[in-house]
């Protein structure tokens, strides 16, 4: 009987050890931490995580056009909800940007067929969170703990990758050395 009971407890335990896995690794926008629904939520983050960005302003898509450029302008604003500024040392003007509902994936399908077709010749430079961006990428990077959106091959050592929704396209950070 025992050696029975020691068959059946090893085959029991081997079947719940291949049933059971490792927890998945995140990816997509819910790897990027909290989603944010709205610019009080990111700006009040901001100022919490920096001890900055105390004059936040609600800026309309004319002024996003002016801030941008045009052609930045034409990449980023069929996705972009609302945004705000701030300031940020070392940026008088740091732009905090919510995206509209379900387009930070339609962003990253953008970006990557640009990338494909040659239509755009660089990943983006914003710093990205789970629903929002910061525009200055390093900033929102080093201070705030956010990643850049890469469609093309990372080529940084050390990297840290967290898969987009988009195949092709990556959640990329790194830790800069001083």
């Amino acid at each position: 009987m025992t050696a029975m009971w020691r068959i059946i407890t090893t085959v029991a335990v081997l079947l719940l050890a291949g049933c059971s896995s490792e927890n998945p690794v995140p990816a997509g926008d819910a790897a990027l931490g909290q989603h944010f629904t709205s610019l009080r939520d990111v700006s009040t983050w901001v100022q919490q995580s920096t001890d900055e960005c105390d004059d936040v302003k609600t800026e309309t898509k004319e002024q996003l056009a002016d801030y941008l450029g045009p052609q930045r302008y034409s990449w980023y604003e069929p996705f972009v909800a609302e945004w705000a500024t701030c300031s940020v040392k070392p940026h008088a003007k740091l732009g905090l940007v919510l995206f509209k509902p379900d387009q930070q994936r339609a962003l990253q399908e953008f970006w990557h067929r640009g990338m494909s077709t040659g239509q755009l010749a660089d990943n983006p430079d914003w710093a990205f969170g789970n629903g929002f961006a910061i525009t200055a990428g390093q900033l929102g990077m080093e201070r705030l703990g956010l990643r850049y959106l890469w469609c093309r091959p990372v080529d940084v050592p050390h990297a840290n990758i967290v898969p987009a929704e988009v195949d092709g396209c990556t959640y990329v950070t790194w830790h800069h050395h001083h």
